[in-house]
């Protein structure tokens, strides 16, 4: 059987929901009650015969990070680029500036020393992907 890979959403939905509601009853993980409410609420999204090992691997505070490694998806790295050239028709990509600020930054055709970064730190900095084509770093 494989392995589910969850994504860094999925991963801390599930790991919020057990700390309120440990937080709430302060029973832990031998309260089947409490890893019932969990389960019913991520029924919809998970197939919990498939994964609940997994899922309670989350939930425990002792073996969260553990299971952080093994089940969640590493977010890739792309290169950004605007999907509108600078005035002097050069690529426009975002970068990290002299003072070590993520920042759109016109590169000429030889250049290729441009950072690569996730959607998440792309959105984090400001900026929308939906202005930029992407392309994964190998």
């Amino acid at each position: 059987m494989m392995t589910k890979k969850f994504t860094e959403e999925e991963y801390q939905k599930i790991a919020d929901c057990f700390d309120k509601l440990n937080k709430k009853y302060n029973m832990g993980l031998l309260s089947s009650n409490l890893v019932d409410e969990v389960f019913k609420k991520f029924i919809r999204d998970y197939d919990y015969q498939l994964y609940w090992q997994e899922i309670v691997a989350i939930m425990n505070p002792i073996t969260r990070d553990e299971a952080h490694e093994k089940f969640v998806e590493k977010e890739k790295k792309y290169y950004w680029r605007r999907k509108k050239n600078d005035k002097d028709d050069d690529s426009v990509y975002i970068d990290i500036d002299v003072y070590g600020v993520m920042a759109p930054h016109s590169f000429y055709s030889n250049q290729i020393d441009y950072q690569a970064f996730t959607e998440s730190e792309v959105i984090e900095a400001g900026y929308n992907p939906d202005y930029y084509d992407k392309e994964e770093v190998e």
